[in-house]
């Protein structure tokens, strides 16, 4: 799965994919900083199952930390788009391009009121958030439109599966473009034949359907955001706002590296006894905005993303159902991310396609009961798939 980072320039875009990365993309106080898109590896957090079973876990493909498994996920953050960035302006299509493979979105806005349309700095507070919603949902839309457009001259004359079939490109699928256009009331066997409006009201339906979006307010640390975070949400009712503060979360993974505090979950304490005033300062302003909003808002995004947007589910493939371990004795060594409702014979097929040829059953690990090839799997379940191969 991928996440795209998404909104206006100099929002905070840049900050919060290092926040998720742990990266170093270059940030800025001034527009298009990202030139080329950032891509990155942010993690996913889940209960680990080594907690309940009471072992030891031997993380291959993720991570544990604190009992937490953290599964990666792939990030994206695109440039900056401005208004009329689908005619090129701006950094232009390129970009808004760099959002086609994204499975969902994560639109920033500025929640301090900070930075106008175009990314320059305003006083605190004048800049309307709503507006960074609105451009960078017009622009992206508009920019859906022209494709959808180009592809549907492309396959003028063919039929209507294959004009599906040409926005692969775009993670649509079939049965999205058929449902946008069952709620867009349009007609399917005209799909060559609508007017520009009508291209546009398609666009937006599929964005909804195939690139799902939570508005991730950013600058939550500023004292405009608990207005501008409930404007938003009045705004925007059917998107989830996070409250996300970027530079704190930074500033909290860099004091953890250098032994000033150990930061765990939402809370962190100070390790080093002997910091610099400014410093302490500094932490005690983060402390007042992990206490604000019950965190940085940093890892719920990742795992907003993941289990709500993208309505993931963790599973554990093991070989060895009495130790839950691979032939090499790795407890628990695989963290495999499938969609909800997924069956034991995907998850085979995710792991290897000759496991999936040869599928006999699989077994739950924990309860030891069979599994059939159509049984959908829960969340945090152990399997082991037997196989004839």
């Amino acid at each position: 799965m991928k996440m795209g980072i998404v909104g206006l320039p100099n929002k905070g875009k840049s900050t919060l994919f290092n926040a998720l990365t742990s990266a170093e993309a270059k940030t800025a106080n001034y527009p298009f900083t990202t030139i080329t898109p950032n891509q990155g590896i942010a993690f996913a957090s889940s209960p680990c199952p080594h907690v309940r079973l009471h072992t030891a876990c031997n993380p291959n493909n993720s991570k544990c930390e604190n009992g937490r498994r953290k599964i990666p996920i792939n990030v994206i953050d695109v440039a900056g788009l401005v208004e009329g960035a689908h005619e090129g302006k701006g950094m232009g299509n390129q970009f808004l391009a760099d959002v086609a493979p994204a499975d969902c979105l994560v639109l920033v806005a500025d929640a301090s009121g900070g930075t106008d349309d175009e990314g320059n700095p305003c006083t605190p507070g004048t800049h309307d958030v709503v507006r960074d919603v609105e451009l960078t949902l017009q622009e992206i839309d508009f920019w859906l439109a022209q494709v959808l457009q180009r592809n549907a001259q492309k396959a003028k004359g063919k039929t209507f599966e294959e004009f599906a079939a040409l926005l692969s490109g775009l993670r649509v699928t079939l049965e999205q473009l058929k449902h946008a256009y069952a709620k867009t009331e349009l007609v399917e066997a005209r799909f060559a034949q609508h007017s520009q409006e009508e291209y546009v009201q398609l666009a937006e339906e599929v964005r909804r359907q195939s690139k799902p979006l939570v508005i991730a307010a950013n600058k939550a640390d500023s004292p405009h955001a608990k207005e501008n975070v409930e404007k938003l949400k009045q705004a925007f009712p059917e998107f989830t706002v996070i409250p996300t503060a970027a530079d704190a979360e930074l500033s909290l993974k860099k004091a953890q590296q250098k032994r000033w505090v150990h930061y765990e979950g939402n809370r962190f304490e100070a390790v080093e006894k002997n910091l610099d005033a400014r410093i302490v300062e500094a932490l005690e302003h983060i402390r007042n905005v992990l206490e604000t909003w019950g965190g940085t808002g940093v890892q719920e995004l990742a795992n907003h993303c993941t289990f709500s947007l993208l309505q993931q589910i963790v599973t554990y493939p093991v070989e060895d159902d009495a130790h839950y371990s691979n032939h090499f004795g790795k407890v628990l060594p695989d963290a495999v991310l499938l969609p909800k409702g997924s069956t034991a014979l995907q998850l085979a097929e995710r792991i290897h396609t000759d496991l999936a040829k040869g599928f006999l059953h699989a077994v739950d690990a924990e309860t030891k009961m069979r599994i059939g090839k159509e049984t959908p799997l829960h969340d945090g379940q152990i399997v082991k798939i037997v196989s004839a191969h």
